[in-house]
């Protein structure tokens, strides 16, 4: 008998915790379903390079529009949704998280981010060797507030690091908001076995892909640190005004020439 009354309350704490758990409103795009929209969106931005008569712009807003009437939402939906998750960060990192997970390291280190630099490797194409060395996040979410705004990598070089090898770091960027500046950095240093250093600043473009050159030096990497942080919005914008920047395709390219 006091069994079966042990097993009886079990169930109802696990009631008890599910009541206490805040519901999204019936008027917000649902967890899983706004999961399939920003998983389309991601597509999207991948999807809109320009042909000779169009712009990016109009290609990405034509796709992203499109993801949302696969879904039955208009633009206002997904904006004021976007609105209620960025108030709900956990909810959002933990969408995010599952599309990072489904978009796949390996589908977008071969995809759209080599489409975009294709026409800078086939520089070296003929004459060096390129790898991915990257050992970082390949997907990022960053918000003007701490400690979610910045976002801090680094790795140790080894033997495979030759004298006269050369770095394109490159990386997709989407900021999403409803007003203000579109303000973000990146800083990267390498230092080198004769312990000197190189670094480079630069600003994150609005939307496209970045990147930062480090030519041949004559010693081999040490070591490269950095950090990609979204800094402080101005006291005019709102608090609860979406502000978010979206990184996806981040890679290290090695650019080894190819011995003679």
């Amino acid at each position: 008998m006091k069994r079966s009354r042990r097993y009886l309350i079990i169930p109802m704490a696990l009631l008890l915790l599910v009541a206490c758990k805040p519901e999204v409103p019936s008027q917000i795009i649902q967890p899983d379903e706004m999961e399939d929209v920003l998983y389309d969106y991601y597509l999207a931005e991948g999807m809109s390079f320009p042909t000779a008569d169009e712009s990016k712009d109009y290609n990405q807003e034509y796709y992203q529009r499109l993801a949302l009437d696969k879904y039955g939402y208009t633009q206002a939906d997904f904006d004021s949704s976007m609105v209620w998750y960025y108030n709900h960060i956990e909810d959002l990192f933990r969408i995010y998280e599952r599309v990072q997970h489904r978009l796949g390291e390996d589908a977008l280190a071969q995809g759209t981010s080599v489409r975009e630099l294709q026409q800078y490797i086939k520089t070296y194409s003929q004459n060096s060797d390129t790898t991915d060395v990257w050992e970082g996040k390949r997907y990022l979410i960053l918000y003007p507030q701490a400690p979610f705004h910045i976002y801090q990598f680094g790795m140790k070089a080894d033997s495979s690091y030759h004298a006269g090898d050369s770095f394109l770091f490159s990386y997709g960027s989407k900021f999403l908001m409803q007003s203000g500046s579109r303000n973000a950095v990146v800083f990267m240093s390498l230092t080198y076995a004769n312990d000197s250093v190189v670094t480079r600043n630069y600003a994150v473009p609005p939307s496209g892909m970045g990147t930062i050159r480090f030519n041949d030096v004559e010693y081999p990497l040490k070591e490269m640190r950095g950090y990609i942080i979204m800094n402080r919005r101005g006291s005019e914008n709102a608090d609860n005004e979406v502000c978010m920047l979206l990184l996806d395709r981040i890679q290290l390219l090695r650019i080894r020439k190819k011995k003679l």
